[in-house]
């Protein structure tokens, strides 16, 4: 596995060793030990940006993914795609709901994985249901401190 980790300058203490780890824990829980992506650690304007430029939407938001495309040299195995996560909004969410940021930022990154395997909750109930109960198997199997 190979996990290829791009971040902005951002306002939470992520840090990039124990992302990686836990990131292959779930990839290895999804049976894909082999695959390799890309995370972004990005901030509200440059996710608003993508948003836009991919989506249509004129908005920052939490978590994009963007499946397949070009593997980052090195990488080896199925190449799974990009996830970009706005650390500005992953710290609003968790204030808002009075939920640890940690867990919040690993429900996105798991949620962002999920996406590149083809599981997508805007198809319909059952299909959200499916996504939930594995987002929240998957959050069990790791730490959620920064």
């Amino acid at each position: 596995m190979a996990i290829s980790l791009v971040s902005q300058p951002n306002v939470l203490p992520i840090r990039p060793l124990a992302l990686k780890r836990r990131l292959n824990k779930v990839l290895r829980a999804l049976g894909q030990d082999k695959a390799s992506l890309t995370v972004l650690l990005t901030h509200d304007q440059e996710i608003q940006d993508l948003n836009r430029k991919f989506r249509g939407k004129d908005a920052p938001t939490n978590v994009l993914a963007f499946p397949g495309g070009e593997p980052f040299p090195g990488s080896k195995g199925t190449y799974l795609g990009d996830v970009a996560i706005s650390l500005e909004t992953v710290a609003r969410e968790a204030e808002a709901a009075n939920r640890p940021v940690g867990e919040v930022f690993y429900f996105y990154l798991i949620h962002g994985t999920l996406h590149l395997l083809g599981f997508d909750h805007a198809r319909g109930p059952a299909e959200e249901a499916a996504q939930e109960k594995e987002e929240a198997r998957l959050l069990a199997l790791i730490p959620h401190d920064l």
